[in-house]
């Protein structure tokens, strides 16, 4: 596409000898004057930043370190990717190399300024692979990746108290009760019930349920099951208040039997309370039954209003505790049996017996269990703390009707808790043995797990710190392992917390609501062990620290940070025990050795250059003129680190141009002298096995593709057509491919010596004449070779200083050439970089900073292979 300078007549007559276009090159720069500049095909005043390269490729120096678990016996391979190899099969490493304790591998890459992540894989001695995830520097640089924990070491404290104590430094709140060991003591049945005296004192006959202010009386064992003492009792002095012994049977059917009076009671063993209606005892009075002693209520309500020592039973319908903190102690042989609902509000439960109910409601209690709660369909804990050291069995449903997170469930060392599910948004500390069907912590709630949850179906949380705990269905007797919980899930902000030997197993884990953060920290490493991860939204999932992320599924998330060595699933070599034993004993690999040499990397990032061919005045900047890629370099590396054989694969993809074009390489990095052999496929060669030669009078070594891009491409001799940048051209081809191979002397050349940057891929648009050297076209930067003329430096747009090492570059800082990190579609003939691809104006004059993957995204007008 032609430009059209608005100067002077004569300027465009001169214009029209010295510019080219895509349509024709006919200019000779042996003539004089020399050529004026050409418009600027972005538009008057679009330049790029000073100091802009056009680079797309960051160069980056990497210090690896590894964790040596064979004190320097042998040697672990490392090999680096831009892709994850767990999730891409077909990822090839950019970079390998092999290290130990004694010693880094340290090297020098080069990888596309849109990847922000490099995938560091290790496999030790014993062949057992991890990867980790480490962010690429903005600007490219150094990189110093140990492949281990760093943080502070601490071994795990074990099953003891110290876990709890631990806990409550997270925040867990201990109920407001004394221990379980302090307790007892104080509760002591031969000290706490009196003896009976021989005669009742102070009983008035006349007024039957009437007792003085001191008085003690006893209903004695003539009152039986068949005669019944029927009388409600209360004391004559306001203030005064009296002591009831029951050896025989008080029965408080009638209507209206409340005790309402200052009543201390003792049911003594063989003898009871019964009652077939509503019975209340309320908060003026205290209750003791002796062992032996009961109250039964099968008829109605027992409303305990009143603080209790419980060493016999209470069996009835329906338990109501209702007063104002009392505190109900049930001895190692008591019980409280409710077959309908026993309900606890605002009291203090001591439990070394037996407490059971068909529904118990705990509503701001604390409860301190020692033994049984059992036989329990549903539990509720609204507002509540429970603290367990015992066994919590129920059927239905352990939960609280309200999400104020006030509630708490403390299961101490060696402690149950079993039932189907857990509903609710209580806190949960648990060090003993939590083992339920279902476990929702849906919006609040914390969770401090040091021993073992095991879930049969979904475990859902949102705040959870494990401390050598597990979170595991079943052992399987079949499989000899323990089961991964089906559903492991959370749509709500996930704060997570993993330290000493921890481990979390599911078949399917599911994250929303992110941004998520799931940490290991100190002790031994933990783990996460999944089939199958679903992140259900865009935000940030991060997972990092003192960990190993097994998985067994291959999706990508753009939105999964993580940083911590990941393996497959079963492939990881660390061993997870906690308080059930050995959850994951780990790959134990095979008999240690060191890698087999030589190392093979591959490096498939497909790079395209592209270029204009009317250097030094600007064209059309379609940058179709010359396409080539390198699609594949392999190499083989010696034990020392060096390279033996080196293999470039290519295609020329494009000519847009109708005059004759070539195309060439010169290598920066190494020396001809350090080859061996040369061999390839290039123009006029076309046996791999054919020898080639470097260039003649070249400081660098340089290889011509070819010299007449048309005619390699596939036209025919002197055929100037377009191939493969018109749509739907007659004449559009495959491509042509080339090959180099070059084998070096052992210890000579550096992987880093044949990184992209030092690959120097340019354009011919004139050959040289018995006047003039030819015209190269290069990348942004790189200087022409030395058989490239130099005398255009300046001319038209260019801008290019040898004192300056400034090269290809115009007074507006534009390039002609440029390579780009991917298989790029260039755009099709006669139309502007700038319009095909939105992006592109942006990274340009934002100097790259932004929009660095602009080649991703275009409108539909390029040609398409």
């Amino acid at each position: 596409m032609r430009l059209i300078n608005r100067l002077s007549v004569m300027a465009t007559v001169v214009s029209t000898i010295f510019l080219a276009s895509c349509a024709g090159d006919v200019y000779d720069p042996s003539k004089e004057p020399q050529a004026p500049p050409a418009e600027n095909p972005f538009g008057e005043g679009f330049a790029a930043p000073d100091g802009f390269g056009w680079t797309m490729i960051t160069p980056v120096k990497l210090n690896i370190e590894v964790k040596d678990d064979f004190n320097g016996q042998y040697k672990y391979l490392i090999e680096v990717f831009t892709t994850n190899p767990l999730h891409d099969k077909n990822a090839t490493p950019i970079a390998a190399g092999v290290t130990n304790g004694n010693t880094s591998y340290i090297t020098e890459i080069n990888v596309p300024t849109a990847i922000e992540k490099l995938y560091i894989r290790q496999t030790d001695p014993k062949q057992r692979k991890e990867v980790y995830a480490r962010t690429v520097p903005e600007n490219g640089g150094s990189m110093n990746c140990k492949l281990y924990y760093t943080g502070v070491d601490t071994r795990a404290t074990g099953n003891t108290g110290s876990a709890f104590e631990a806990a409550k430094r997270a925040g867990f709140i201990e109920p407001s009760h004394k221990d379980s060991e302090d307790i007892k003591p104080l509760y002591d049945e031969t000290k706490i019930i009196p003896e009976v005296p021989a005669v009742s004192d102070g009983y008035v006959q006349y007024n039957p349920g009437a007792l003085n202010a001191g008085a003690k009386f006893i209903i004695g064992t003539e009152y039986t099951d068949d005669v019944p003492f029927k009388d409600n009792i209360r004391v004559y002095e306001s203030s005064g208040r009296a002591t009831v012994f029951v050896q025989g049977v008080w029965d408080l059917s009638a209507s209206g039997k409340k005790l309402t009076s200052r009543l201390d009671i003792y049911v003594m063993n063989g003898g009871k309370i019964i009652g077939s209606k509503d019975i209340t005892i309320d908060a003026q009075n205290t209750l003791t039954i002796q062992s032996g002693g009961s109250v039964e209520s099968q008829g109605g309500l027992f409303y305990l209003g009143c603080p209790a020592k419980i060493y016999g039973s209470i069996n009835a319908t329906n338990v109501k505790v209702n007063i104002g903190t009392p505190e109900i102690y049930i001895g190692e042989n008591g019980s409280i049996k409710a077959t309908e609902t026993g309900y606890f509000n605002s009291a203090q439960v001591f439990n070394y017996g037996v407490l059971s109910a068909g529904k118990l409601e705990f509503i701001k209690t604390t409860v301190l269990n020692k033994s049984y709660i059992e036989n329990c369909e549903d539990i509720l804990i609204n507002g509540s703390q429970i603290s367990n050291y015992g066994d919590v069995k129920f059927n239905g449903t352990l939960a609280t009707n309200n999400n104020t997170g006030t509630a708490s469930f403390i299961n101490h060392y060696q402690a149950t808790l079993a039932g189907s599910t857990w509903n609710n948004g209580a806190s949960v500390y648990n060090d003993g043995l939590v083992q339920l069907t279902d476990f929702y912590n849906t919006a609040v709630g914390d969770i401090y797990n040091s021993c073992a949850f095991i879930i049969r179906n979904e475990f859902t949380f949102v705040n959870l710190i494990l401390d050598n705990g597990s979170i595991t269905s079943d052992w399987s007797q079949t499989a000899n392992e323990w089961l991964p919980v089906p559903t492991i899930t959370c749509n709500q902000k996930v704060d997570a917390k993993m330290r000493n030997s921890s481990i979390i197993k599911a078949d399917n884990f599911i994250l929303g609501n992110a941004p998520n953060n799931i940490v290991g920290e100190q002790g031994e490493i933990s783990m996460i062990k999944i089939r199958q991860l679903t992140l259900k939204n865009n935000g940030k999932t991060s997972i990092s620290g003192n960990l190993v992320f097994e998985r067994e599924d291959t999706n990508e998330y753009r939105q999964l940070d993580v940083t911590c060595a990941t393996t497959g699933y079963d492939e990881s070599k660390h061993s997870i025990e906690s308080c059930s034993g050995i959850i994951n004993g780990g790959n134990e690999g095979g008999d240690p050795s060191d890698p087999e040499f030589p190392i093979i990397v591959e490096d498939a990032t497909n790079y395209t250059f592209a270029f204009e061919d009317n250097w030094p005045t600007y064209g059309d900047f379609d940058l179709n003129d010359i396409v080539a890629t390198i699609d594949k370099v392999t190499f083989a590396q010696h034990e020392d680190g060096s390279v033996g054989t080196y293999t470039l694969n290519g295609t020329l993809q494009a000519v847009g141009a109708s005059k004759k074009l070539g195309l060439g390489i010169q290598f920066l990095g190494f020396a001809a002298s350090n080859v061996v052999e040369l061999k390839g496929i290039v123009e006029g060669v076309t046996s791999n096995s054919t020898p080639l030669s470097f260039e003649a009078n070249q400081s660098n070594p340089v290889i011509i593709i070819c010299n007449d891009a048309h005619r390699f491409i596939g036209n025919s001799e002197n055929d100037r057509s377009y191939v493969n940048t018109l749509a739907n051209n007659s004449n559009n081809k495959n491509g042509a491919k080339f090959e180099i191979s070059i084998e070096f002397r052992k210890g000579a050349v550096q992987p880093k010596d044949l990184n992209i940057n030092q690959l120097d891929v340019f354009a011919i648009s004139k050959e040289a004449d018995t006047k003039t050297k030819r015209i190269e076209i290069h990348i942004a930067g790189h200087a022409p070779t030395d058989l490239g003329n130099t005398k255009l430096f300046g001319q038209g747009n260019d801008q290019s200083s040898v004192e300056e090492q400034r090269y290809y570059l115009s007074s507006e800082n534009l390039a002609w050439g440029i390579v780009i990190p991917t298989d790029f579609a260039w755009p099709l003939e006669y139309k502007n970089i700038k319009d095909v691809y939105t992006d592109f104006v942006s990274w340009v004059t934002t100097g790259g900073k932004e929009n660095k993957d602009w080649y991703n995204n275009h409108n539909g007008q390029v040609f398409k292979k």
